[in-house]
C-alpha cells in the first residue's frame, strides 16, 4: 500500500532553459519532399500546429510505510513524462533530503544504476508503474503550462515590487 506520492517541479526551469535551444520538433517544420521541392502551405492541413513545450523537471517520491521511497527524476515535455533516473531509499527520509547530514548520508548510498543502463523490460515496467499512478500525458501537458502561468504571475508581483520600491 502507497503511503503517499508527493511530485514536485520549479518555475525555475524556465530561467534555466538555453535561449539558443530550439524546443520545437523539427518532423513538424518546413520539410522537402525528395525532388528538394517544398511543400505547399496546404499540405498538412489538420495537423497539430500547437507548439511545442520547454523540458520541465519533475520529480516524483513514492513512499511506502516501512518500506522506504522510490524517488523518480522525470523530465515532462511535448505531453510525455520521461524517466531519467530511478533511486530507491531504505529509509524514505534521504529522498527528501534538505539537511547538510541527510544529503552527506545519501551520498554515500547506493541508490541504483543509471535508468537508462536497466533492461528494457523493466524500464517499460517503471514507466507503467508511474502511469497507473497518474503520473502521466495529462500531467506532462498541465506542469509546463503551470509553470508558464507561475512564472508570468510571480513576473507580475516582480515589476509591481520593482515600481513601488523605486516610485519614491
Amino acid at each position: 500500500m502507497i503511503s503517499s506520492i508527493r511530485i514536485t517541479f520549479s518555475i525555475a526551469d524556465l530561467n534555466n532553459l538555453d535561449p539558443e535551444a530550439d524546443y520545437q520538433d523539427r518532423a513538424m517544420g518546413d520539410e522537402e519532399d525528395l525532388d528538394g521541392e517544398e511543400k505547399s502551405e496546404n499540405e498538412g492541413e489538420g495537423q497539430n500546429e500547437e507548439e511545442p513545450s520547454y523540458p520541465a523537471r519533475v520529480n516524483v517520491v513514492v513512499e511506502k510505510a516501512g518500506k522506504g521511497a522510490l524517488a523518480i527524476e522525470t523530465v515532462a515535455q511535448d505531453g510525455m513524462i520521461v524517466i531519467e533516473n530511478v533511486y530507491y531509499y531504505k529509509d524514505a527520509a534521504h529522498a527528501y533530503a534538505k539537511t547538510v547530514e541527510k544529503v552527506h548520508e545519501r551520498q554515500d548510498l547506493y541508490v541504483g544504476p543509471p535508468f537508462n543502463n536497466l533492461d528494457e523490460d523493466l524500464q517499460i515496467l517503471l514507466e507503467r508503474y508511474l502511469e497507473e499512478r497518474g503520473i502521466n500525458t495529462a500531467l506532462a501537458i498541465f506542469v509546463p503550462d503551470y509553470i508558464d502561468m507561475k512564472e508570468q504571475r510571480e513576473y507580475l508581483r516582480w515589476l509591481s515590487n520593482v515600481k513601488d520600491f523605486v516610485a519614491e
